[in-house]
């Protein structure tokens, strides 16, 4: 039995992300090492044609289908969705679970046993890392922008790639944690482990999507086409909102990485420099006040030169 239980959750009409997702993990993972547990919730049961070219060991794959819950808020249909799989078999059967998002999945070989040996040497979560500062020091802890940044920061994993030990979730999981429950998905769990002095660790932002129309500032994007550790990729959105299409600066600066990504089942081309813009990290403080300004509903204009 491989030793990760990697949990993918996805939505109708996504299918083509599915399938880059399924076949970059086939590319860059030892076949010994993981199974992929599919997760859909809706009715009627969606068809899985689509897989049958889709790149992917299909023995290593096994589709569940849960009973939509009635009335259920979208938000938080994916944190209900991962509670419903994770706390039971088979994932618990495994050594470690990996949360992995449909639009999420790896660029480059070794992803996942760099993951499992961050674990190995002594923390409790791995994974993608929020790609926002943690807050100023004296920030006071009252303010909604120190709850908000010193959860989503760089020293906080990000469910759409987190990992950890089936063992340490069960010990989360008696005292109440749920991926359903905290501030946002998944944020729960390395609250907690921060609250007991665990260790988290994992791949920092690299790089992005090169910009090549528009006048969008790439340093101010931390939330389409992004690579962490030059080893996962994450396009952000794709299932929620397909962003690219939905914002018309991030579509004329993005949407030829999106075709790319799908027409090559993968993102690997973004380690080369010609396609990539590479972080200087120079404006953090105007990059999180960019952040705050467009999760409270009032887009900031320098994301734009």
């Amino acid at each position: 039995m491989s030793s990760v239980a990697i949990v993918i959750c996805w939505q109708p009409g996504t299918e083509p992300m599915v399938k880059t997702c399924l076949a970059s993990i086939a590319r860059h993972t030892r076949p010994d090492t993981y199974d992929v547990m599919l997760v859909s919730a809706v009715n009627p049961k969606p068809s899985l044609h689509f897989l049958n070219d889709a790149l992917f060991p299909l023995e290593a794959l096994e589709p569940v289908n849960l009973e939509p819950p009635a009335g259920k808020e979208s938000s938080r249909l994916h944190g209900w969705m991962l509670d419903e799989v994770i706390p039971g078999k088979p994932a618990y059967e495994r050594e470690y679970v990996l949360t992995l998002d449909s639009d999420c999945f790896p660029v480059a070989d070794g992803w996942l046993d760099d993951l499992i040996g961050m674990l190995k040497g002594g923390a409790t979560l791995s994974g993608i890392l929020y790609p926002w500062s943690p807050p100023p020091p004296d920030t006071p802890p009252s303010k909604i922008e120190y709850r908000v940044r010193s959860q989503r920061c760089w020293q906080t994993t990000h469910v759409a790639c987190q990992l950890i030990r089936a063992s340490d979730y069960k010990r989360l999981y008696d005292r109440g944690c749920r991926y359903n429950s905290g501030d946002d998905t998944g944020l729960l769990i390395p609250k907690m482990v921060k609250a007991d002095n665990g260790k988290i660790d994992g791949f920092r932002l690299t790089r992005c999507s090169a910009v090549w129309e528009g006048n969008l500032d790439p340093e101010f994007n931390r939330y389409s086409c992004l690579v962490y550790g030059d080893k996962v990729y994450h396009h952000g959105g794709f299932s929620r909102t397909r962003l690219l299409k939905d914002d018309a600066t991030f579509a004329r600066s993005f949407s030829w990485c999106e075709d790319l990504v799908l027409w090559g089942n993968g993102a690997e081309f973004l380690l080369n420099d010609r396609f990539n813009y590479p972080f200087k990290f120079d404006r953090e403080e105007e990059v999180a006040k960019e952040a705050m300004q467009r999760l409270f509903g009032l887009k900031n204009q320098r994301m734009t030169g």
